[in-house]
């Protein structure tokens, strides 16, 4: 666990912590991955034509929400103590806070210049289709008939 330290405190530059992104990466992801369990499980269930009772009245949480929670939850924890993906998430994090992100002038500035650069993209792709067409439909036939 010596790389994770030291990748905390060459990260700590920003004040804050990789340990406390690599935290609620890991949160954020298990609850997604939860939500996709559960509906997993209630196909599942569907599929076997089980029945799936509400467990939580008020919630209505049912067996396959459960489920799909707890088996997100094991996943999560287990991929979480791992030590080589919590090295590794301790390390992106580390290397994701020594980013030196735009600010918010440069990225209106840039976005400005891309939706400049589309619009000039899209009239010079206009003219040319426009051209295309016309030499293609109505100017080389009517020269042709005219042979």
């Amino acid at each position: 666990m010596a790389a994770a330290s030291e990748a905390s405190q060459q990260a700590n530059r920003s004040g804050m912590d990789p340990k406390r992104l690599v935290v609620i990466f890991f949160l954020i992801a298990g609850l997604i991955f939860a939500f996709f369990l559960e509906h997993v499980c209630g196909l599942i269930w569907a599929r076997v034509g089980w029945s799936d009772p509400v467990i939580v009245d008020g919630l209505d949480w049912t067996v396959s929400t459960l489920l799909g929670f707890v088996i997100a939850a094991g996943l999560v924890v287990g991929a979480y103590v791992h030590p080589k993906t919590h090295v590794l998430s301790l390390e992106v994090a580390s290397e994701l806070m020594k980013v030196t992100w735009p600010s918010w002038e440069e990225t209106k500035a840039s976005t400005m210049a891309v939706i400049v650069a589309s619009i000039v993209a899209a009239i010079l792709l206009f003219g040319i289709d426009t051209l295309a067409y016309n030499l293609m439909v109505e100017w080389i036939p009517a020269i042709w008939g005219k042979l």
